[in-house]
C-alpha cells in the first residue's frame, strides 16, 4: 500500500533544470541567483526588503540579533511550536518568555501577552508564530508591542501566501511587515515552497536591512570609504559578531522556480482543507482548528484534535499514512525546564491541545483518492471504536 506522508516537497523538471544552469556557472554561491531571489520574494510578499539565509532558524537568529537583543533580555513567544522559535531568542543570550495559546485556533493568546506585560518583567520583544499557516492577529499584536516599545518578528515559517485583513478591511500578505519590525520564512522541503534547507528575512526598515546582510557573512561589511576601498579592494571589516549563514546560488535559483508556483499550490491546500472540513464538520470524535473566515490562511498543516489520539496515529501509521504530531511544546523539553525553570503544568491550554493533536496529510500533489484514503481510514478507526 503507497504511503502517504503528512507533508513532501514538489519538484519538477523546470525546478532540476534550474539548479542544473547554476551548478554549470562559476559562481554557486554569494552569486546574482542571491540577489534575484531576494528581489522576487520581497515583491512577492510586499515587503521592501528581503534577506536569503541559509535556514528558518537562521532567519529567526539574526533578526533577534539585528533588533538588538541582549543578554538576559526577555522575549514573548508562543508554547506551541518548533523548538527554533525560542532557540532563536536562546541563542543570542535572551530569555525564551512563553505564553499560553488560545484555545481554538491554536495561536498564541493575546489575553495570555497582555497579561505577561503588564508584570512586572521587563520585555525587549515578541515572536508570534502563524501557526499552521493561520494569521495571528497582528495589528492588535502591534498595538500591544507599541505600547511596550517592543520589537515584533513574525515568524512566518508556516505562512508564505497567506493573507489576513485589519481593521480597516485593508488586506496584507504575511511577510509585508506593515504591523512588524520583521518577518522570517524557511524552505525546508516540507513547507510551502523549497531550497532543500534555507530561509529569508523581509523588513521595510533600511538600517534594519543592511544590518541583516552583515549579519548574515559572519558580521563583516565593505569598509565605508570607497577610496579606502577602492585603493584596497581586499579589505574588509567585521563589526559584529556573527556566523555563516549564507545560502547558496543553487538554492535560491530552486527557491525562485519554486516560488512562481506558489499561489496555484495555496489553491490547492485550500481545496483539500475544505474537503477535510466537510467530513468532519460533525464528527464528535475530530475537532479542526479555527479559522477566520476574512483571514485566506495558507494551510501549511491540517491539525486536528483528536479524541484517542495516540490509538489513532498507530493505527495510520499501521495504514501507511504518516501523520505527525506539531509541536512537543517548548516547555516539555529537558533543556527549557534546566535552564529557564519551566515545567508541565505551566501552560493548560498548550498541553491540553498537544494531547490531541494530529497534523493530517496537507500538500499540493496530495490527490483526491489519496485523500479519500485518509479520511475512510480515520471514519474506519472510531467507526470501530
Amino acid at each position: 500500500m503507497e504511503k502517504i506522508p503528512y507533508s513532501k516537497q514538489a519538484l519538477d523538471a523546470a525546478d532540476i533544470q534550474s539548479v542544473v544552469e547554476i551548478l554549470n556557472d562559476p559562481l554557486i554561491t554569494q552569486g546574482p541567483k542571491v540577489s534575484e531571489f531576494e528581489q522576487a520574494f520581497a515583491r512577492y510578499c510586499g515587503a521592501k526588503y528581503a534577506v536569503a539565509v541559509s535556514s528558518g532558524t537562521s532567519a529567526l537568529t539574526i533578526a533577534n540579533k539585528a533588533l538588538g537583543l541582549q543578554a538576559g533580555e526577555h522575549v514573548i513567544t508562543t508554547a506551541n511550536t518548533f523548538v527554533a522559535t525560542a532557540n532563536s531568542i536562546a541563542l543570542n543570550g535572551g530569555v525564551p518568555h512563553l505564553v499560553d495559546i488560545d484555545k481554538n485556533d491554536f495561536n498564541i493568546s493575546m489575553g495570555h501577552i497582555e497579561a505577561n506585560l503588564e508584570s512586572q518583567q521587563q520585555f525587549k520583544g515578541i515572536i508570534p508564530v502563524h501557526f499552521a499557516g493561520s494569521p495571528v492577529d497582528m495589528e492588535a499584536l502591534s498595538t500591544l508591542a507599541k505600547k511596550h516599545g517592543l520589537y515584533t518578528i513574525e515568524d512566518g515559517c508556516h505562512a508564505l501566501g497567506g493573507v489576513w485583513s485589519d481593521s480597516r478591511g485593508t488586506k496584507h500578505r504575511i511577510g509585508d511587515c506593515s504591523y512588524s519590525d520583521v518577518t522570517t520564512f524557511s524552505f525546508h522541503p516540507v513547507k510551502h515552497i523549497t531550497t532543500g534547507e534555507g530561509g529569508m528575512v523581509t523588513t521595510n526598515n533600511e538600517t534594519l536591512y543592511r544590518n541583516l546582510l552583515s549579519l548574515r557573512s559572519h558580521g563583516i561589511l565593505n569598509p565605508a570609504d570607497n577610496r579606502v576601498k577602492k585603493a584596497q579592494p581586499w579589505l574588509y571589516e567585521m563589526h559584529n559578531l556573527s556566523a555563516n549563514h549564507r545560502i547558496t546560488d543553487f538554492q535560491c535559483a530552486l527557491g525562485l522556480s519554486q516560488l512562481s508556483k506558489n499561489d496555484g499550490w495555496c489553491l490547492r491546500r485550500s481545496e483539500l482543507v475544505k474537503q477535510y472540513d466537510t467530513a468532519f464538520h460533525n464528527s464528535l470524535f475530530v475537532k479542526p482548528q479555527a479559522r477566520k473566515p476574512i483571514n485566506k490562511a495558507s494551510y501549511h498543516l491540517y491539525v486536528i484534535q483528536a479524541q484517542r489520539r495516540d490509538e489513532l496515529y498507530h493505527y495510520l501509521h499501521q495504514q501507511n499514512i504518516l501523520v505527525q504530531v506539531h509541536y512537543i511544546p517548548v516547555h516539555f523539553h529537558p533543556y527549557y525546564q534546566n535552564q529557564f525553570g519551566y515545567k508541565i503544568g505551566d501552560f493548560p491550554n498548550c498541553e491540553a491541545y498537544y494531547d490531541k493533536a494530529l497534523s493530517l496529510p496537507l500538500y499540493p500533489t496530495l490527490s483526491d483518492s489519496g485523500q479519500d484514503r485518509v479520511i475512510a481510514t480515520i471514519q474506519d478507526f472510531y467507526n470501530g471504536c
